[in-house]
């Protein structure tokens, strides 16, 4: 096999910094991976060539071996001092004279046309083990799987189970993953292990799961705490009242003060979301008192009647 040129594999000058290894690595494992291109095999040997170079270069021992003396440097076995002694006496493996006096045709058979012998470096630095004579892989980490899912916003405060069909180099499969209570919009879900296999004995991805969640007209999150926008009537606010308010377990009563402003803020304690481990936050209600739709002379003049009820000028103060 030809020796390869992993720096030109990679794109880079042999003097070449680890940080401009790791960047080209990372470029053009991104273009080849197999990920992107299913069921292109160039892509897939590009993927392999690309890793394979980057594992040696990026690796400080192995990469003086390989600078040095090539692929050869990275068999199993490979003895630095015995190649040199050996290309040293033989005069690169191709005249009479090493290993102590003796031509080293004598060790394959002097029969060898012109005195040259066409031998494998591995047959004597391999030491006759298995494997010997492939290439140095390092473990490679399995690729990271990306997905996606869009949730209601009910199933975002309660949690809920997802059936995701994905798709790798290995092939498709159907995996079931539970979205936890509480997740927000845009949040992401890693799920160790369960992303593109390893090679080399490297151990598998992570999948990462994108959560969208649908919004909601009245309610929303923030952190564990639960909010929703709460409409009553004027009577309603300003005599008091008992209005029915869902939660994430039931309806429940919410007693709404006499004399209460738009905008005022009711607490429910216990009735937010539950996240796996913590205490269940809070439900915290928005009161947004509102109006009767359309026009009505009878409602106009009872909000006269209200109008007079007020002392002074009720924005006075009102400045930048």
């Amino acid at each position: 096999m030809a020796e390869r040129d992993f720096y030109k594999i990679l794109g880079v000058a042999r003097d070449a910094s680890p940080q401009e290894l790791k960047k080209a690595y990372r470029q053009l494992a991104k273009e080849s991976h197999p990920d992107r291109n299913p069921d292109d095999k160039e892509a897939e040997e590009r993927f392999k060539d690309v890793s394979a170079a980057y594992a040696v270069v990026s690796d400080a021992e192995k990469r003086k071996l390989y600078d040095e003396f090539g692929e050869t440097g990275l068999r199993e076995g490979f003895d630095p001092d015995a190649y040199q002694a050996a290309t040293r006496g033989a005069g690169g493996f191709g005249g009479a004279g090493g290993f102590g006096g003796f031509d080293i045709g004598d060790i394959f058979g002097g029969g060898a046309r012109g005195g040259q012998v066409e031998f494998d470096l591995g047959d004597l630095f391999g030491g006759g083990r298995p494997g010997r004579g492939a290439y140095v892989r390092a473990p490679q980490r399995g690729a990271d799987i990306q997905s996606e899912v869009t949730i209601d916003f009910r199933e975002a405060v309660l949690g809920c189970m997802r059936e995701l069909s994905l798709r790798s180099a290995e092939g498709e499969r159907t995996l079931k993953v539970r979205v936890p209570a509480g997740v927000r919009n845009d949040g992401k879900i890693r799920l160790r292990g369960q992303g593109g296999l390893g090679a080399n004995g490297g151990p598998p991805g992570d999948l990462v799961m994108k959560v969208r969640v649908r919004k909601h007209p009245h309610f929303s999150m923030r952190g564990k705490q639960l909010h929703v926008t709460v409409p009553v009537t004027p009577l309603e606010a300003y005599a008091g009242a008992k209005v029915t308010l869902p939660t994430p377990e039931g309806s429940v009563q919410l007693s709404i003060p006499a004399g209460s402003q738009n905008g005022s803020k009711l607490r429910l304690r216990g009735k937010g979301i539950q996240r796996k481990g913590k205490a269940q936050g809070d439900l915290i209600a928005h009161l947004e008192i509102i109006l009767p739709e359309g026009h009505s002379e009878e409602v106009e003049q009872a909000l006269e009647t209200v109008q007079e009820a007020f002392e002074g000028d009720p924005r006075e103060g009102l400045q930048l």
